[in-house]
């Protein structure tokens, strides 16, 4: 009897061995499976990041804001494999297989710890990130600045160069000045140089309008009675699409505007032009 007792205890002894060693390999491979996974999210979050409809910008302002996106996305996704992948693991390992009752558990500081502190810091890290890319993107005090006076109105814009404040080179005691007008029949033409900053200054005529150009990834409200600003440093030669986006009216639909960006060259004869063509119709009588 007593070698059937001790049989039976080698027994048991062997099969709570095995069944420990299964559980630790099940935690290894878990645990790997969730690195690898994590690992793949990073490295093709560019890509998925392009695939959701996020473009990378043709400003250098965007392309700070599109790496901060970035960076959300991919924290969001370690975070979204890690815990489901956790609970996947948690369902399936532990499932219930009988009706005896498991070993409770009643608290652990460490795995306490653990899930108050990781939170913390993913918030830390957003912060910081974020502040520092906003503060290089509403950063005004670049040096030889074109400025364009925006004005919002029901329901077109509006598009004034001074010609004392047209970037580097501008002569500060010249005078001329033109203002480009939509209509509901003919959009606006707004033209900046590629490579150099621009200003927009923001002004509303009537209610609250918002100056947005998607491949910014950037908008700003047109406020009445409030002089909005913002600068940019466009990268990309292009033709674009601006538009209000901010509901100011019955016909909201009608305020969009085309954005040219073009050499330097190109810019100067745009002005020239403007120019000549104002200064034309101010001397007909």
């Amino acid at each position: 009897m007593l070698r059937c007792a001790a049989t039976v205890g080698e027994a048991e002894g062997e099969v709570t061995l095995m069944r420990n060693a299964a559980r630790r390999v099940s935690l290894r491979a878990a645990f790997v499976l969730l690195l690898v996974g994590s690992l793949a999210l990073i490295s093709t979050s560019v890509a998925f990041a392009q695939a959701s409809g996020q473009p990378g910008g043709v400003t250098a302002e965007a392309r700070d804001l599109h790496k901060l996106y970035l960076l959300v996305l991919t924290m969001a996704l370690v975070v979204f494999v890690l815990v489901e992948g956790a609970l996947a693991f948690m369902i399936f390992r532990y499932r219930r297989r009988d009706d005896t009752l498991p070993p409770q558990t009643h608290g652990n500081n460490l795995l306490e710890v653990v899930w108050t502190t990781i939170p913390i810091v993913i918030v830390l890290v957003l912060f910081v990130f974020s502040f520092i890319t906003l503060v290089n993107v509403e950063n005004d005090s670049k040096p030889q600045t074109l400025t364009v006076d925006v004005q919002g109105f029901q329901w077109q814009w509006a598009f004034t160069y001074n010609e004392n404040d047209l970037g580097p080179g501008s002569d500060p005691n010249a005078k001329g000045t033109f203002t480009i007008t939509g209509t509901a029949a003919k959009e606006p033409t707004l033209v900046i140089p590629v490579d150099e900053p621009v200003e927009f200054r923001l002004k509303s005529t009537d209610v609250i309008h918002a100056f947005y150009v998607p491949e910014f990834l950037y908008k700003l409200d047109v406020i009445p009675g409030r002089d909005n600003r913002f600068t940019v440093t466009p990268t990309k030669i292009g033709t674009y699409t601006g538009q209000c986006a901010e509901l100011c009216g019955l016909n909201h639909t009608l305020m969009r505007f085309t954005l040219q960006v073009v050499s330097r060259a190109d810019f100067d004869k745009f002005i020239t032009d403007q120019l000549a063509a104002a200064n034309k119709s101010a001397q007909r009588p």
